[in-house]
């Protein structure tokens, strides 16, 4: 078998332009299915972790009722409990209770529909990490009678900044229309801009007032240490307060939970279809050696080669020409990936704003799926082993005494 694998290795640079070429082209198309790849592993993460650390949380607290009228009377049954019990968790980093009713906002020159959030500022500083969003003006403070904070996107549509003054109009716990007047205390840009259009933040206890239930809460979303706290969590919670909606991350947005899902199996389809068109140059590269070398074929079967060892041998320079041209591609993502993962790469300038009502922000940093790795060396060895199945058959078809003349 030694001598097999030293004469197979051999036979590879025998017509070193024609293996250099292949060998060019496996390393170059699986360093870009790779890359391809890393670039789309990291936004995905980037969206998730954007959308768990600023908007969704790992779970959330709700009245059933609420989720199926979204009326602000439906307030949450024994909230102050469930604040108590998150707080004494170790397993809970952070948690937020909210005040929520869908509004009007309107200023001299526009009127439009809004969702109002009236929140404690601690505690949405702590889970959703608000306060580092505001880029003008400050974050909601104790002082100041009824400070509000906007979106850039909104305050650029109703032409507002900070000092502004707008009116915000919604419906009490009785169903009876509230209007208040409403400083713009800061303008935040968050990684969702469609969220930063349509959200507009003011003190819980400001809302709470003005609708007429001073204890009224519509929604505790909590922020775990760890992922997996978090269906010991929610089931620990089911169990003490049942008359509780109490939901985790992928119920609360199952577009979330499918893209965490999906997202793996996609991009190996992706190498998959590069690793096919490359499969297509090696079959080629592998039936030319054979029709080169058929008189050389044919007295080696003629001497005394058997079948085995023939199709061993060119199994062994396909899987030679591939394994080379895969490790210098995947040396070469690696090189790639190592440092764009560090510095980052700008999409700005080709889809910045795109990107942002999604979730994901304009600098991506690239990485690769868990258990990645194991599936491209697999890929890479079903490669080979197809590419080399065709060509292997026809020179076992080869008959001794014609092949030699």
């Amino acid at each position: 078998m030694k001598t097999i694998i030293v004469i197979s290795w051999r036979n590879v640079w025998r017509n070193k332009p024609r293996s250099l070429t292949i060998l060019l082209a496996i390393a170059v198309g699986l360093w870009g299915g790779i890359f391809a790849t890393s670039i789309s592993a990291g936004m995905m993460k980037q969206r998730f972790t954007s959308s768990i650390e600023t908007q969704v949380s790992h779970l959330q607290v709700h009245n059933p009722r609420f989720l199926k009228d979204d009326n602000i009377r439906y307030g949450i049954l024994r909230a102050d409990q469930i604040e108590r019990v998150l707080a004494q968790d170790s397993s809970v980093k952070a948690f937020s209770s909210r005040t929520m009713v869908n509004g009007m906002i309107a200023t001299a020159t526009l009127t439009k529909g809004v969702r109002i959030l009236g929140i404690n500022p601690v505690q949405e500083a702590a889970t959703t990490r608000l306060s580092t969003t505001v880029i003008s003006g400050t974050y909601l403070t104790a002082g100041g009678r009824n400070p509000v904070l906007i979106g850039k996107k909104l305050a650029d549509q109703l032409r507002l900044k900070p000092g502004s003054r707008i009116i915000l109009t919604f419906t009490d716990v009785e169903g009876e229309i509230v209007s208040a007047s409403f400083r713009v205390q800061g303008i935040i840009r968050t990684t969702h801009s469609m969220l930063d259009e349509t959200q507009v933040y003011v003190r819980q206890r400001d809302l709470q007032t003005l609708t007429g239930d001073e204890s009224i809460i519509n929604e505790i979303a909590v922020l775990m240490h760890n992922i997996d706290q978090v269906n010991p969590a929610v089931e620990a919670l089911r169990k003490q307060f049942p008359e509780s909606e109490i939901r985790f991350w992928g119920q609360i947005s199952p577009d979330l939970l499918y893209m965490n899902e999906m997202a793996g199996a996609t991009m190996m389809v992706l190498l998959v279809i590069i690793m096919l068109a490359l499969a297509f140059g090696l079959l080629n590269t592998m039936m030319m050696t054979v029709f080169e070398r058929t008189r050389e074929l044919g007295m080696l079967m003629a001497v005394g080669m058997n079948k085995v060892k023939v199709f061993s041998m060119i199994l062994l320079e396909t899987t030679f020409l591939t394994f080379t041209g895969a490790l210098a591609g995947v040396i070469l993502s690696g090189i790639t990936i190592y440092f764009t993962s560090r510095t980052g790469i700008d999409f700005s300038g080709v889809g910045g704003n795109t990107l942002s009502d999604y979730g994901i922000s304009a600098t991506v940093y690239p990485e690769l799926f868990p258990g990645f790795a194991e599936n491209i060396v697999l890929l890479v060895l079903l490669t080979s082993v197809l590419s080399a199945l065709y060509p292997a058959m026809k020179a076992l078809k080869l008959r001794p005494s014609e092949a030699i003349r």
